[in-house]
Protein backbone atom coordinates (compact mmCIF):
# COMPACT_ATOMS: atom_id res chain seq x y z
CA UNK A 1 0.00 0.00 0.00
CA UNK A 2 1.40 3.32 -1.05
CA UNK A 3 1.15 6.30 1.26
CA UNK A 4 -1.22 8.97 0.10
CA UNK A 5 0.43 12.26 -0.62
CA UNK A 6 -1.59 15.41 -0.66
CA UNK A 7 -0.34 18.65 -1.99
CA UNK A 8 -1.64 21.63 -0.13
CA UNK A 9 -1.81 24.89 -1.94
CA UNK A 10 -2.22 28.17 -0.25
CA UNK A 11 -5.78 29.34 -0.16
CA UNK A 12 -6.55 33.00 -0.33
CA UNK A 13 -8.99 34.01 2.32
CA UNK A 14 -10.88 37.14 1.61
CA UNK A 15 -12.80 38.93 4.27
CA UNK A 16 -16.33 39.52 3.07
CA UNK A 17 -17.87 42.73 4.29
CA UNK A 18 -21.59 42.59 4.72
CA UNK A 19 -23.70 45.65 4.20
CA UNK A 20 -24.89 47.13 7.45
CA UNK A 21 -26.55 50.32 8.52
CA UNK A 22 -24.35 53.08 9.88
CA UNK A 23 -23.66 52.77 13.56
CA UNK A 24 -24.76 55.57 15.80
CA UNK A 25 -22.82 56.73 18.80
CA UNK A 26 -25.84 56.21 21.09
CA UNK A 27 -25.55 52.62 22.28
CA UNK A 28 -28.77 52.97 24.25
CA UNK A 29 -29.82 51.24 27.41
CA UNK A 30 -30.31 47.48 27.47
CA UNK A 31 -33.00 46.19 29.76
CA UNK A 32 -35.76 43.65 29.95
CA UNK A 33 -39.42 44.19 30.71
CA UNK A 34 -42.01 41.87 32.18
CA UNK A 35 -44.96 41.45 29.82
CA UNK A 36 -48.06 39.33 30.47
CA UNK A 37 -47.90 36.20 28.34
CA UNK A 38 -51.36 36.92 26.94
CA UNK A 39 -50.14 40.30 25.66
CA UNK A 40 -47.19 38.93 23.65
CA UNK A 41 -49.32 37.73 20.72
CA UNK A 42 -51.19 41.05 20.64
CA UNK A 43 -47.85 42.87 20.51
CA UNK A 44 -46.73 40.76 17.56
CA UNK A 45 -49.98 41.49 15.69
CA UNK A 46 -49.74 45.24 16.41
CA UNK A 47 -46.11 45.29 15.27
CA UNK A 48 -47.00 43.54 12.02
CA UNK A 49 -49.83 46.02 11.40
CA UNK A 50 -47.34 48.84 11.89
CA UNK A 51 -44.86 47.15 9.52
CA UNK A 52 -42.31 46.27 12.22
CA UNK A 53 -40.78 42.80 12.34
CA UNK A 54 -39.73 40.83 15.43
CA UNK A 55 -36.16 42.09 15.20
CA UNK A 56 -37.52 45.64 15.45
CA UNK A 57 -39.40 45.03 18.71
CA UNK A 58 -37.18 47.43 20.67
CA UNK A 59 -37.72 50.14 18.06
CA UNK A 60 -41.50 49.61 18.14
CA UNK A 61 -41.52 49.79 21.95
CA UNK A 62 -39.40 52.93 21.84
CA UNK A 63 -41.67 54.60 19.26
CA UNK A 64 -44.92 53.90 21.10
CA UNK A 65 -43.37 54.80 24.47
CA UNK A 66 -42.15 58.16 23.16
CA UNK A 67 -45.65 58.84 21.84
CA UNK A 68 -47.22 57.75 25.14
CA UNK A 69 -44.99 60.05 27.18
CA UNK A 70 -46.39 63.04 25.28
CA UNK A 71 -49.78 62.43 26.91
CA UNK A 72 -50.66 64.83 29.71
CA UNK A 73 -52.00 61.96 31.82
CA UNK A 74 -49.05 59.56 31.39
CA UNK A 75 -47.97 59.77 35.05
CA UNK A 76 -51.50 59.02 36.25
CA UNK A 77 -51.86 56.01 33.96
CA UNK A 78 -48.48 54.64 35.06
CA UNK A 79 -49.46 54.99 38.72
CA UNK A 80 -52.62 52.95 38.08
CA UNK A 81 -50.78 50.13 36.27
CA UNK A 82 -50.59 46.76 37.99
CA UNK A 83 -49.68 43.22 37.01
CA UNK A 84 -50.40 39.79 38.45
CA UNK A 85 -47.14 38.19 39.64
CA UNK A 86 -46.17 34.98 37.87
CA UNK A 87 -48.12 35.67 34.70
CA UNK A 88 -45.32 37.42 32.85
CA UNK A 89 -42.45 36.75 30.52
CA UNK A 90 -39.29 38.83 30.26
CA UNK A 91 -38.42 40.30 26.87
CA UNK A 92 -35.16 42.12 26.15
CA UNK A 93 -35.34 45.68 24.92
CA UNK A 94 -32.82 48.37 24.01
CA UNK A 95 -33.89 52.00 24.37
CA UNK A 96 -32.10 55.15 23.30
CA UNK A 97 -30.39 57.18 25.99
CA UNK A 98 -32.72 60.11 25.30
CA UNK A 99 -35.84 58.01 25.89
CA UNK A 100 -34.23 56.40 28.94
CA UNK A 101 -33.70 59.87 30.45
CA UNK A 102 -37.31 60.85 29.68
CA UNK A 103 -38.53 57.61 31.30
CA UNK A 104 -36.55 58.42 34.45
CA UNK A 105 -38.06 61.94 34.53
CA UNK A 106 -41.62 60.60 34.22
CA UNK A 107 -41.00 57.93 36.88
CA UNK A 108 -39.81 60.68 39.22
CA UNK A 109 -42.94 62.68 38.35
CA UNK A 110 -45.11 59.65 39.25
CA UNK A 111 -43.33 59.44 42.60
CA UNK A 112 -43.85 63.14 43.32
CA UNK A 113 -47.48 63.37 42.13
CA UNK A 114 -48.83 59.98 43.20
CA UNK A 115 -46.47 58.94 46.02
CA UNK A 116 -45.95 55.59 44.28
CA UNK A 117 -42.61 54.21 43.13
CA UNK A 118 -42.93 52.53 39.73
CA UNK A 119 -40.25 50.87 37.63
CA UNK A 120 -39.29 51.02 33.96
CA UNK A 121 -41.28 47.83 33.19
CA UNK A 122 -44.51 49.34 34.51
CA UNK A 123 -44.03 52.44 32.37
CA UNK A 124 -43.29 50.41 29.24
CA UNK A 125 -46.21 48.02 29.92
CA UNK A 126 -48.52 51.02 30.31
CA UNK A 127 -47.31 52.49 27.02
CA UNK A 128 -47.84 49.15 25.25
CA UNK A 129 -51.26 48.66 26.84
CA UNK A 130 -52.40 52.16 25.84
CA UNK A 131 -51.19 51.58 22.28
CA UNK A 132 -53.03 48.25 22.04
CA UNK A 133 -56.18 49.88 23.46
CA UNK A 134 -55.90 52.68 20.90
CA UNK A 135 -55.65 50.14 18.07
CA UNK A 136 -58.83 48.51 19.38
CA UNK A 137 -60.58 51.89 19.69
CA UNK A 138 -60.83 51.54 23.48
CA UNK A 139 -58.20 53.98 24.72
CA UNK A 140 -59.26 56.70 27.11
CA UNK A 141 -58.43 60.22 26.10
CA UNK A 142 -56.46 62.33 28.58
CA UNK A 143 -59.69 64.20 29.39
CA UNK A 144 -61.28 60.95 30.52
CA UNK A 145 -58.67 60.15 33.14
CA UNK A 146 -59.41 61.40 36.64
CA UNK A 147 -56.59 63.90 37.19
CA UNK A 148 -57.18 65.63 33.87
CA UNK A 149 -60.95 65.56 34.48
CA UNK A 150 -60.52 67.24 37.89
CA UNK A 151 -58.19 69.86 36.43
CA UNK A 152 -60.71 70.61 33.66
CA UNK A 153 -63.56 70.98 36.16
CA UNK A 154 -61.51 73.30 38.35
CA UNK A 155 -60.59 75.32 35.29
CA UNK A 156 -64.25 75.54 34.27
CA UNK A 157 -65.23 76.59 37.82
CA UNK A 158 -62.57 79.30 37.89
CA UNK A 159 -63.75 80.67 34.55
CA UNK A 160 -67.34 80.78 35.83
CA UNK A 161 -66.28 82.77 38.89
CA UNK A 162 -64.40 85.27 36.76
CA UNK A 163 -67.46 85.78 34.55
CA UNK A 164 -69.74 86.31 37.60
CA UNK A 165 -67.63 89.20 38.96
Amino acid sequence: MKPLTVSLTRLKVQKVTKFSLPKTSDKGTRSSIRIPRSMLEKIDVAMAQSTYNKKQRSRWIEDITAKFLLRSDAANLIAEEFIVPGSTEAIPVTLSSALDEKINEVLEQVMQEEGIRKDRSSLLRTAITQHLLALAGRQLSPRETRSQWVADIESDDNQGRVEEQ
